[in-house]
């Protein structure tokens, strides 16, 4: 389609080149994960205040960060609710935000919501969240992480977090993933839940942008065939389906509602055909 809501995760700094993944137009934002830009550029940056440990960095550079990046869009914490990422009570997270966040609005900056993780205590969180914040924060559109192996429970989740909070979403991490102890994606799972994805997303009124995870060498845990970029460097045929350069290519095989169970079928292989027609459709009517 169409569509430039999709932006890189982008933790490589300059050493990979950024802009083998902006010449379709499809891609039109990142973020590092940080306040900090890369230089090498012209897409639109979001910086981030990743947690507790990043708030020297962000309260001291992000008003020059601003000015100089044309910055419109800022993001909260990351995965508060999980302790190995910026691991914040909702009240923390609203004090952080009050502080840190909220005095941005004074520029016109529209604030994301700190991004939980899927686990389900994600969606409680932020309500938490919110209740902490007593109308303080102004948190122009929900972040949000997913990681499983369902194309279908995928667009469930959003559509959940969206009538549930009532704005607009950024899904800032997603991939073919399976935390639950299962079978993972093999590469035409992910090629297949990829298109289905981001084939809804483009055409959803309600998600405003998204990153894949994700456009680098080592995917840190993540099923190294989630990769939008091979080892060295360059982009890979996954990175060209994510940009749009070139239509999805498996050898036949996969579904993207993920891998049949050993031994069984999932018992929706009717429904993996349908939505793949149907991202297939999608992507020749917009």
């Amino acid at each position: 389609t169409n569509s430039s809501k999709a932006g890189l995760a982008w933790p490589n700094g300059n050493a990979d080149d950024i802009d083998q993944y902006v010449t379709t137009g499809k891609v039109s934002w990142y973020y590092t994960w940080s306040p900090d830009a890369i230089s090498s550029t012209s897409i639109e940056f979001v910086p981030m205040l990743w947690g507790n440990s990043s708030v020297d960095n962000f309260s001291s550079t992000i008003n020059e960060t601003i000015s100089s990046n044309n910055v419109t869009a800022v993001l909260g914490m990351n995965e508060p609710q999980q302790s190995g990422q910026s691991n914040l009570t909702s009240a923390q997270g609203a004090e952080l935000w009050k502080t840190y966040l909220e005095p941005l609005k004074s520029q016109g900056i529209r604030l994301g919501s700190p991004a939980p993780s899927s686990a389900p205590s994600g969606k409680t969180w932020i309500q938490d969240f919110l209740t902490a914040c007593n109308g303080g924060c102004t948190v122009d559109f929900i972040a949000l992480h997913w990681y499983d192996i369902n194309a279908t429970a995928f667009i469930e989740y959003l559509e959940d977090f969206y009538n549930t909070f009532q704005r607009p979403l950024w899904v800032t991490e997603w991939a073919c993933q399976n935390y639950n102890g299962g079978s993972q994606c093999s590469y035409d799972d992910i090629v297949l839940f990829l298109n289905a994805t981001q084939s809804y997303m483009d055409s959803s009124d309600f998600v405003e942008r998204y990153s894949y995870f994700g456009a680098m060498q080592n995917l840190q845990g993540v099923n190294q065939d989630n990769a939008l970029m091979s080892s060295n460097g360059q982009i890979n045929a996954l990175g060209k389906q994510y940009i749009g350069e070139q239509s999805p290519q498996t050898s036949g095989s996969g579904s993207a509602d993920g891998p049949y169970a050993p031994g069984g079928t999932s018992g929706s292989s009717t429904l993996n055909r349908s939505l793949a027609s149907l991202a297939a459709g999608l992507v020749v009517i917009l």
